[in-house]
């Protein structure tokens, strides 16, 4: 073959010219960005917990990358002081996201399943963010170690701007190599139709805390005494161009599940079985229930970081990663993803290298091998609770990494 020359997908050959062309074509299609649109907005009265599931489908006329929840509105705290406030306060709002279509290759999924609190801290874990709150014109810093509100419950008016940002593939950094990974994971029209529904389930005052009295917090439109709580969510779209068709398409899955059963002291405690499938993090949260919120409302009352220790993920009790404290694994997570963890939070990942392809494959698993996550319980009390969000890739880049493959 003479020099410069490659073979084509038909035999045929092409000049380095012609390499060129193709990957400057692709670097110029595949993550482009168009930045979000409105998908769909309403008024959402916070006065008493409530569903709303948007009655119109997510729009696909492009491939999909985000969801952005935005919500402006006014708290109005009178009489007196809040006597508590949560750390996730304003998060808390948002009690529950569940995003569900039905997926051409993989049936029926819910591919978002996560509190609002847990769904805001998400980003934070992996150096990145697009989760923001202002309250009264003041931007909230990061979340932190210790996770504190910057929502104070004081007495008087406080004009809110929150927005969650729902990532549709894996985080694994800023760096331009890994948004060109999310190209795999954009949701695409083909593959889901006009399947996609989100469901949003709101809290009412209890979700921020424990008012002085009933009836003490209301809440409005924002800038105003009156009105009711606007909410938009919109879509983040990409071009992927000529190489759309190209791309083996993924979806990448995010289910929570609340644990309140570990209220005692204990080493080596099964915390739940996984899911057998592509894993590239599970993320577990812990700290105490607030009593006295409505029925139907869950509220973190504390984050602690002092809960677990030695939680690992382990196949057939041998752990995936040895952890022995997870004092030092939350540094080191900080370490690979340059982003101090926020407090009650920590991330069992496997995509510390930054790449997709460094997820756990789970779905390798022989028939009856233990796929679990396991921790001491380094504390006791009656209100301790976790919550473990599994997150799950099917198809996409995995499916040429197959062991059956190489």
């Amino acid at each position: 073959m003479a020099q410069g020359m490659n073979t084509g997908p038909a035999g045929a050959t092409m000049n380095q010219d012609e390499a060129r062309s193709i990957l400057a074509a692709q670097a110029a299609s595949i993550g482009r960005f168009q930045s979000p649109e409105q998908w769909f907005s309403f008024n959402q009265s916070f006065a008493t917990p409530s569903q709303f599931l948007i009655p119109r489908p997510m729009p696909l006329n492009r491939p999909a990358e985000s969801v952005y929840i935005h919500a402006a509105f006014r708290i109005n705290v009178a009489n007196a002081n809040m006597a508590f406030v949560a750390p996730e306060a304003i998060q808390n709002l948002l009690q529950l996201i569940q995003l569900n279509g039905t997926h051409r290759v993989f049936g029926n999924l819910f591919t978002i399943r996560q509190s609002g609190a847990s769904a805001f801290a998400w980003p934070f874990l992996f150096q990145s963010s697009g989760c923001t709150i202002v309250i009264n014109g003041v931007a909230a810093g990061d979340p932190s170690q210790p996770f504190t509100s910057p929502f104070t419950g004081l007495v008087g008016t406080h004009d809110v701007l929150v927005t969650w940002r729902l990532p549709l593939g894996p985080l694994m950094g800023i760096g331009q190599s890994t948004k060109r990974d999310l190209a795999s994971f954009l949701y695409q029209a083909p593959d889901w139709g006009d399947s996609l529904q989100l469901q949003l389930n709101f809290g009412d005052a209890t979700a921020l805390g424990t008012p002085a009295a009933p009836g003490d917090v209301t809440f409005t439109g924002f800038g105003s005494a009156g009105g009711t709580p606007l909410v938009t969510v919109s879509v983040n779209y990409s071009i992927l161009g000529p190489f759309s068709d190209a791309i083996r398409s993924g979806v990448m899955v995010r289910q929570e599940q609340l644990f309140n059963q570990f209220v005692t002291a204990g080493t080596q405690l099964r915390i739940s079985q996984l899911q057998k499938q592509i894993t590239p993090n599970v993320v577990m949260k812990s700290g105490t229930q607030l009593a006295g919120s409505t029925a139907g409302v869950t509220v973190f009352g504390t984050l602690t970081d002092v809960q677990l220790d030695r939680t690992q993920v382990v196949v057939d009790n041998k752990p995936l990663k040895f952890n022995q404290n997870n004092q030092i694994l939350r540094a080191y997570d900080a370490t690979m993803f340059a982003r101090r963890q926020p407090g009650g939070y920590l991330n069992l990942t496997f995509v510390d290298g930054q790449n997709p392809a460094l997820a756990y494959r789970g779905d390798g698993l022989a028939g009856g091998s233990l796929f679990e996550l396991q921790s001491d319980i380094t504390t006791s009390g009656a209100t301790q609770i976790q919550a473990m969000t599994q997150e799950m890739a099917y198809g996409g880049p995995y499916i040429d990494l197959h062991p059956s493959n190489m």
